[in-house]
């Protein structure tokens, strides 16, 4: 039996809950159990390449699927024959699985056979881009009812879109290295001094700049690191390695 779905929209907690989620969980494996329960579906899976390409290039994959799915899907080398896999890196909008065509036999029956392990049949993924052209994939199954199914959507499309940029982001920088902020010596200055308790006002005092230059930085700051106080881009570039205290 799947798990009861949430159909109400998600509220601004919600979202905040999500972003710290995966912010703040040390693994990103625990980080895909915690949103599954979040959100209130049955499965999630995260999907990218080491390369940026191909997911069948050195990849990288994190879910929630149960271990006998995973192991039949390796034994039966679905990852040849996975519509969803092959559509998710060829899109750039998220998709219905319901919406893509099957062109075989072979498609037909992994999907039968992923629903008889307990994925799908709903399912909805979202392709990830990263500035730099790494592609990614994230997807949610459950197996409720067609109108649970639908209700969910319809209020949690544009939230599940913002998780997974949101996730896909702390990959290619935590994992692959890339879209590593870089903030200017003027910039870091400021920012020490907010993480030692200075505010804009004795900053330009430190500095000799007005504290409308130094409100400046710290805004640019923020913008870079994609936080919205001044004290969440201190806790992010130390965590990035950016600022050393």
């Amino acid at each position: 039996m799947g798990r009861a779905m949430a159909t109400t929209p998600p509220d601004e907690k919600t979202l905040t809950e999500a972003f710290s989620t995966i912010e703040n969980t040390p693994e990103i494996q625990a980080t895909i159990y915690k949103l599954r329960d979040l959100l209130e579906v049955d499965h999630i899976v995260y999907n990218s390449s080491k390369l940026g390409g191909s997911p069948s290039a050195d990849p990288f994959i994190r879910l929630t699927y149960p271990d006998a799915w995973i192991a039949r899907y390796l034994q039966m080398q679905y990852a040849d024959v996975d519509p969803v896999l092959r559509e998710g890196f060829r899109r750039t909008l998220p998709f219905q699985w319901s919406e893509v065509t099957i062109q075989n036999a072979a498609e037909a029956s992994f999907l039968a056979d992923a629903a008889s392990h307990g994925v799908g049949p709903h399912g909805y993924s979202i392709p990830v881009l990263s500035k730099h052209g790494h592609r990614g994939l994230f997807g949610l199954s459950s197996s409720g009812s067609e109108q649970e199914w639908a209700n969910f959507l319809a209020a949690t499309q544009s939230a599940l879109i913002q998780i997974a940029n949101r996730l896909h982001h702390r990959v290619i920088v935590e994992v692959f290295g890339e879209d590593r902020p870089h903030l200017t010596t003027r910039e870091l200055e400021c920012l020490r001094w907010i993480a030692l308790g200075k505010d804009t006002s004795e900053i330009g005092l430190i500095l000799d700049i007005s504290p409308h230059t130094a409100r400046d930085y710290l805004k640019s700051v923020r913008y870079k690191l994609d936080c919205v106080t001044s004290a969440q881009a201190v806790t992010k570039a130390v965590k990035l390695g950016l600022l050393i205290l």
